[in-house]
């Protein structure tokens, strides 16, 4: 939402200093004309506020459903979908990987792996809910599960609910032993600025317990993003990328957390990283575009968008992007 509101912003400003160019400079000139062309703009304007209105508030109404399986399964015969599931994974082809770890999960429904995956891959198509819905079951199974609690703490932050991040990601340490002693000096607290704060303050020290763990560094700049500390959750994950280079969700969220500090340049470049890596990686052809959006160059952000539907052309989001970008080019 945040990014659309900038897009928003530069929108009107770009509409307002084209007006004023074409201002008649005395009663009489072509007044009557820049008139209607200004009231077109406001017009088209109003109509484009009410539609990223009706399609957020769309998007906040619609509960945290169960796990939506697709139908007509093309691998329900196929003698081992999980090996299936994770092969398509590995080749980039995401919504085939999520059929195959659809059928393993309905011969399989206690497969933790298949589940972790499942949300793994639906994280990467950009749906953070299905990622939710999956990663929940995950944890049904395996309740300790450091990666199932870790991916949970980003999908809720993606999905601006930071109660629930806050308390995976504390969830995270708990189930950590290595951080046991962290855990015991920091009971749990009720209020939500004071638990974000604990939770930093953990996450700090576990930093300074085991600077190489670099889902700490990780963790932290996930934090700072919910506190809005950009510099700081660009440190940590440039941290984290010091020692897992090539994970390619890492430049993602580098990224994007460069985007959100008005470094739009070096978000991009990091988008880049990320595919160099995962060319068929969705959210960042997503952020890309946005990134593009974001510098006032919305017709190079459509090429982007588009690229990332032909991956995964059941995106609402980022068909909700497409049609802005394109309002904005007119």
């Amino acid at each position: 939402a945040s990014g659309q509101q900038d897009w928003l912003q530069q929108f009107e400003r770009q509409q307002m200093e084209e007006a004023w160019k074409t201002m008649p400079e005395a009663a009489g000139g072509p007044g009557a004309e820049w008139a209607d062309q200004f009231q077109e703009e406001q017009q088209r304007q109003e109509l484009l506020n009410q539609w990223i209105s009706n399609f957020e508030d769309q998007e906040e109404q619609l509960p945290p459903a169960e796990y939506q399986f697709s139908p007509n399964n093309p691998y329900m015969d196929h003698p081992n979908p999980l090996q299936q599931g994770q092969e398509l994974f590995r080749q980039g082809l995401l919504s085939e990987a999520v059929l195959a770890l659809e059928a393993e999960i309905q011969k399989n429904g206690e497969s933790v792996e298949a589940w972790r995956l499942l949300g793994t891959v639906h994280a990467e198509n950009d749906d953070d809910r299905q990622a939710i819905a999956a990663m929940q079951r995950a944890l049904k199974v395996d309740p300790k599960n450091l990666e199932v609690l870790l991916s949970l703490g980003v999908s809720y932050t993606n999905e601006l609910d930071p109660e629930e991040a806050l308390s995976y990601l504390r969830g995270w340490m708990e189930n950590n032993e290595q951080y046991a002693s962290i855990v015991a000096a920091n009971p749990p607290v009720v209020d939500r600025s004071n638990m974000q704060q604990q939770v930093i303050t953990m996450f700090r020290a576990a930093a300074e317990l085991n600077a190489t763990d670099a889902d700490v560094h990780t963790v932290l700049g996930v934090l700072y993003n919910l506190s809005r500390e950009f510099d700081k959750a660009v440190v940590a994950f440039q941290s984290a990328l010091e020692f897992k280079p090539n994970d390619y969700s890492l430049w993602n969220k580098l990224g994007a957390t460069q985007a959100n500090s008005n470094a739009s340049a070096d978000a991009l470049s990091a988008y880049r990283s990320a595919l160099d890596i995962k060319p068929n990686y969705v959210r960042a052809w997503s952020n890309m575009g946005i990134g593009y959006a974001n510098q006032g160059e919305y017709e190079e952000s459509v090429k982007f968008y588009v690229r990332a539907l032909t991956m995964n052309p059941t995106a609402t989001s980022i068909w909700g992007y497409l049609r802005i970008a394109c309002s904005c080019i007119g």
